[in-house]
């Protein structure tokens, strides 16, 4: 993790340098978010658990909400592990500082998959619905998210392993390769799945009778990808952009670390608050209840309100 000067030590007592009040400034701001995203998902989390009855798309939902709680609590812990360092000169030590970043960069892989597997398989039940509907394996969606955590963690084993910051910064050949296979993972495959699944979902919108109302979940996936292709996807090409010295980055380290905390932190933030308001009455000002509002955005496929199994790759039972 990229760190600027933070105290100077005169001795007696501490000054405190300028940009030090100015960054823990920013990461309480951080914290704030991260903090409301949290609440945010592990409401999802909680109502589609308990009170919302389990379908094949759902438990894709639960994992995604999983995932990015899991991220935004070690991001909170590395924000306020960074603000006590700035004030208080209190340094974590460097396995501790390596154990949270393998877990919160484990929980937006994890999450960045999630959101892809959400979007191909509502394109797969449009494109293929007699497939879809007869010939999908039961237990397809628990099977992929179980997949996709064992990606996840794998990934970013290898990122921080193979590729630490001092090899980062060194463009060793090992952090190469690692860097050559995260930009065509996430630019070759992942945002043109994500695109293209997005495109499709709107030219079903479009063609659709003026009668029949498209689906609720279809528009909250197109804004919940069009929140991460803003957010997200600037902030992953600058990085690649960065390493390959293709982008000179005239900001400080401290501030595009910021920088990316924030979008990352809001693309994991935004996705509860999508499916309300997705999914709220529009008669009502407040849109009526959080657990009614999901519901009215997953039960419109009516096809799919069978059980995915009895339990989810988060459970893992």
């Amino acid at each position: 993790m990229a760190e600027s000067g933070n105290l100077t030590n005169n001795g007696t007592h501490i000054t405190y340098r300028p940009d030090t009040v100015t960054y823990s400034i920013v990461a309480c701001f951080a914290i704030i978010l991260c903090l409301l995203g949290m609440i945010g998902n592990a409401i999802v989390a909680w109502i589609l658990v308990f009170n919302i009855k389990r379908t094949k798309y759902t438990v894709y939902i639960l994992n995604l909400a999983v995932a990015d709680f899991f991220y935004l609590f070690f991001v909170t812990v590395v924000l306020l592990l960074m603000v006590d360092k700035m004030l208080n000169q209190k340094s974590p030590t460097s396995t501790a500082l390596l154990a949270l970043e393998i877990m919160y960069d484990f929980g937006y892989g994890a999450g960045m998959l999630f959101l892809t597997a959400i979007s191909v398989e509502r394109c797969l039940s449009v494109l293929f619905p007699i497939w879809y509907k007869c010939y999908r394996p039961k237990h397809l969606s628990s099977i992929t998210c179980g997949f996709i955590w064992l990606l996840g963690a794998l990934l970013s084993l290898l990122d921080n392993f193979i590729c630490p910051p001092q090899s980062f910064m060194a463009s060793t050949k090992e952090c190469t390769g690692i860097q050559i296979f995260s930009t065509v993972l996430t630019f070759v495959i992942i945002i043109p799945l994500m695109l293209l699944s997005s495109f499709i979902l709107i030219y079903i919108i479009k063609t659709s009778s003026s009668k029949s109302r498209a689906p609720k979940i279809y528009i909250a996936i197109i804004i919940t990808v069009l929140v991460f292709l803003i957010s997200v996807a600037p902030i992953r090409l600058l990085w690649s952009l960065l390493f390959f010295k293709s982008f000179t980055n005239q900001m400080s380290a401290m501030a595009f670390f910021f920088a990316t905390t924030y979008c990352t932190a809001f693309n994991s933030s935004a996705n509860p608050f999508i499916y309300f308001f997705v999914g709220r009455q529009r008669k009502k000002r407040f849109g009526g209840s959080i657990s009614g509002a999901l519901s009215r955005v997953f039960k419109d496929d009516e096809t799919e309100q069978t059980t995915d199994g009895n339990t989810t790759s988060v459970s893992m039972n």
